[in-house]
């Protein structure tokens, strides 16, 4: 594909995006003033939800028009309007269905098929994880993950659309949900769940095997993407704990995570771009010992709360007691617990930096007992050709010491 080709085409994909973007804010203005309530209707929702369609529609126009033969950029490109149609969708329906503007046409037949309108989203995320940086399967033998997750989100689809509809939908009557088809839906999301959750460990697998056989510039676009591509599952944990413990910020939290899908088209046109790579993996380590530790330090803060206030219960003020006394154990325990993380973490994933750490530890024990000039010298070369690996090395001793 020429380049002038490519820019006409990835121009129509953000074009498309762009006007399916623009009329579904206006239909969701239209609701919300007709007096639809709901999360789907709320002014909040609009820039959350823009902002990652923003960034894949535009990282992947920037890496769809420099490289047109690397199928990343395409993918980045189309999530655009895959993502945006069930949006616009869903505030047609409303708007033709709840807001009383019944003459519009196919609004019954796209809410019905609303169930199923997130499954292509999910489809290209995987590809983009199975195909990232290259564009091109690991081997030819990861065909059949691609097959795997086309079965079985098929398998899905059909699934949604056996079930009762969504909200705010659930007054309108779904043809294909019937008594008879109850048993053949539970089969059916069985095969589908279990299929997808194959194909989701085979493309995390495909991730490990491609970084482990990667070197140079396409390790470090790998170490972009699965930093970005490491905040996702924590979505689902903070949203549980803030239903738990703060239900009035599980909005905030929502529009906080919608946010955090942008870093991963941000991550990846940095990757393919090659724009300044910056010391990568000095983030990544920081992001997983300090994501350890809070989970960590979360849990053993919410165990002796809940322990203290079990043990003070008997005294007056014994709430107040046991967090106080939760909080100066936790605050105790940070350094320990850091140092402890931040060892596991180098020697689990920056093994070479790790034992080039014990390396020189071992020589500095080794130089105290150390007399003769010789061996220090033979045991220094090979300290430093074993921790920096450099290409050449020389000794310089001054001849006398200065006064």
């Amino acid at each position: 594909m020429s380049m002038r080709t490519a820019t006409w085409l990835a121009s129509g994909l953000v074009l498309a995006t762009v006007v399916i973007l623009a009329a579904w804010v206006s239909l969701l203005v239209l609701n919300a003033r007709s007096g639809l309530t709901g999360d789907v209707f709320l002014y909040s929702s609009i820039f959350p939800n823009l902002a990652p369609a923003a960034a894949f529609v535009a990282v992947g126009f920037l890496v769809a028009t420099r490289k047109p033969e690397n199928p990343i950029g395409w993918l980045l490109l189309v999530t655009g309007p895959v993502t945006g149609l069930p949006m616009l969708a869903t505030q047609y329906a409303a708007y033709a269905l709840l807001a009383g503007h019944d003459a519009l046409p196919g609004a019954r037949a796209i809410a019905i098929s609303l169930n199923g309108f997130w499954i292509p989203g999910l489809f290209v995320l995987l590809l983009l994880a199975l195909l990232f940086p290259t564009g091109h399967l690991p081997s030819r033998r990861w065909r059949f993950v691609v097959w795997l997750s086309v079965i079985s989100l098929t398998l899905l689809f059909l699934v949604a659309h056996l079930a009762p509809l969504d909200p705010p939908f659930t007054e309108v009557n779904n043809p294909f949900e019937t008594e008879s088809s109850a048993i053949e839906a539970v089969a059916l999301l069985v095969a589908a769940v279990g299929g997808l959750l194959a194909s989701a460990i085979a493309v995390c697998t495909s991730v490990v095997v491609r970084f482990r056989r990667s070197t140079g510039d396409e390790r470090e676009q790998l170490k972009w993407f699965v930093f970005a591509a490491a905040i996702l599952p924590l979505g689902p944990v903070v949203h549980l704990l803030a239903e738990t413990f703060a239900p009035g910020a599980v909005n905030a939290v929502e529009s906080g995570y919608s946010l955090a899908i942008a870093l991963i088209p941000i991550a990846i046109g940095v990757a393919i771009l090659k724009y300044r790579l910056y010391e990568i993996d000095r983030i990544i380590s920081r992001a997983l010992v300090y994501g350890s530790m809070t989970v960590i330090l979360l849990a053993v803060y919410v165990g002796l709360v809940l322990a203290g206030q079990a043990l003070f219960s008997s005294f007056a003020g014994g709430s107040n007691l046991a967090v106080a006394a939760s909080t100066l154990i936790v605050a105790a325990i940070f350094l320990p617990v850091r140092s402890r993380v931040q060892r596991f973490v180098d020697r689990r994933f920056y093994r070479s930096r790790y034992d080039a750490q014990r390396t020189l530890e071992a020589f500095g024990g080794r130089l105290r007992e150390q007399v003769e000039l010789d061996g220090l010298v033979t045991d220094l070369r090979g300290v430093v050709a074993e921790s920096m690996q450099p290409t050449h090395t020389s000794v310089w001793l001054r001849s006398r010491l200065s006064r």
